[in-house]
């Protein structure tokens, strides 16, 4: 797999992750936060290695439509650039702690 599609999908996963089904965001979260293999989250979830990558497979799809429906991500990137492109350093400071999980004042 691809770096850009793995940070794609992690991003994915942070905005809508919440809507996937319980088994869906443990076994996102073991492959993609974890790096565990399909064989070690079928044993740690006890279910068989096909019900770990179907479980996958269903998630990455249900991220990937909820993008396609919802456009939030695309959103937030237009506006993000929006406002970089006004060269206020203020803004510009938010969008960094944006970026980098920071708390907002």
């Amino acid at each position: 797999m691809m770096i850009d599609e793995t940070i794609a999908l992690n991003r994915l996963f942070d905005y809508y992750g919440s809507l996937l089904t319980k088994r869906q965001q443990e076994v996102f979260e073991y492959y993609y936060h974890e790096d565990y293999s399909y064989q070690e989250i079928a044993d740690l979830l006890n279910i068989t290695r096909a019900a770990a990558f179907d479980n996958l497979k269903r998630a990455k799809e249900a991220l990937n439509n909820y993008e396609e429906n919802l456009g939030f991500s695309q959103r937030l990137d237009d506006l993000i650039q929006s406002l970089q492109g006004l060269k206020n350093k203020e803004v510009n400071q938010l969008i960094e702690k944006f970026y980098n999980g920071g708390k907002y004042d």
